[in-house]
């Protein structure tokens, strides 16, 4: 028996791992449905009576069992079912004899489930264990537990329970093909018997090692991946106040000290750069050029720069932010002999500070 359980658990477990490519699955939430079908290793029954009736023991050739259940998974692991089973079994001996064409066992069940399923390994199948409660419904036929007495047809309802280890492999998002061990036992069944013209109690336990193949379809959705990182915007550029003119420069006709249209424009320019950008320092400094005597030059250039001046303050700019001075025929933007009319020398530059 042992030997046959050994061929069966291997046969089953190369069809579980036989996949393509190992794959960790994502687990889901909400109802599922399954189905297993298997060999039942029922063990020796040991049937008591009452005093003075002897034990019995009962030994069954290997059966066949299977189930259907509907659950719901958690998302954590855990998942509760509602199981119905059913398994048959011939009796390979009796102690006490059998009827004719051989005695056998049936069992219906109903389980209540609780299992937990191991996400998380990084193998190519899914562990899970569990434990089942509830009745099974047992019925006997053709065997004779007790001495003297005739061959059982009867039947016991008792309470069972089950242990339960496996593993699934996802075929797919939703279905999952498994391989799994169940020890189930139940409580005491209590069978009527005559035995030697006396009515009699037998009592016999059910346990039986169970393999199955197993297939779950799973209804819930996986849970929706988390939403890709936002990537923070891009910095504002910075953007640079616009450089403030701190240079400007004022042309006059020949020996003259009168501010021109051009020389209005560029003025005002001057002093818009003043408020714009919270000068409060203006140099200007009057020019000639090397026509006539130092001295003359000298006062030439004064009365120019005088006269930047008085226009800075007619454009808003305050009188006391504004120092003027002149140098005559010195400092030329042309350098020139003495005594050239040069109009690049004839001006008054604009100093902001």
């Amino acid at each position: 028996m042992n030997k046959r359980l050994c061929v069966l658990g291997a046969f089953l477990l190369c069809s579980v791992s036989s996949a393509a490519m190992a794959q960790q699955d994502t687990q889901l939430t909400g109802p599922y449905v399954s189905a297993g079908v298997g060999a039942a290793f029922p063990l020796p029954s040991q049937s008591t009576g009452p005093s003075p009736q002897p034990s019995s023991s009962v030994t069954y050739d290997t059966g066949i069992t299977g189930h259907i259940a509907g659950g719901y998974e958690l998302g954590n692991g855990l998942r509760g079912e509602l199981e119905i089973g059913a398994g048959t079994a011939d009796v390979d001996h009796s102690q006490h004899g059998a009827a004719p064409g051989g005695g056998h066992t049936t069992n219906y069940s109903l389980f209540g489930n609780v299992i937990y399923d191991f996400y998380g390994f990084g193998l190519p199948v899914i562990p899970h264990i569990g434990v089942g409660a509830g009745e099974m419904l047992l019925r006997t036929g053709g065997v004779t537990t007790l001495p003297g007495a005739a061959p059982l047809n009867n039947h016991s309802s008792v309470v069972a329970y089950q242990g339960i280890v496996g593993a699934e492999y996802p075929l797919a998002d939703n279905l999952k093909i498994g391989l799994e061990y169940r020890y189930i036992g139940t409580g005491d069944a209590d069978v009527n018997e005559t035995a030697n013209g006396a009515a009699a109690i037998a009592h016999y336990a059910y346990h039986s090692n169970n393999v199955f193949l197993t297939l779950r379809y799973e209804f819930g959705e996986p849970p929706a991946p988390p939403p890709a990182p936002v990537a923070p915007p891009p910095p504002a550029p910075v953007v640079k106040a616009p450089e403030v003119q701190r240079a400007f420069q004022v042309f006059f006709d020949f020996n003259k000290s009168d501010i021109t249209a051009a020389a209005t424009k560029v003025i005002q320019q001057a002093a818009d750069s003043v408020k714009a950008g919270n000068l409060t320092q203006i140099n200007v400094t009057g020019h000639t050029d090397t026509v006539g005597s130092a001295k003359y030059n000298q006062a030439l250039s004064e009365r120019r720069a005088a006269a930047v001046k008085a226009q800075l303050v007619a454009d808003g700019v305050p009188t006391g932010e504004i120092a003027t001075t002149g140098v005559g025929k010195t400092g030329l933007l042309v350098p020139t002999a003495d005594g050239v009319r040069e109009p690049q020398n004839r001006r008054a530059e604009i100093v902001l500070q």
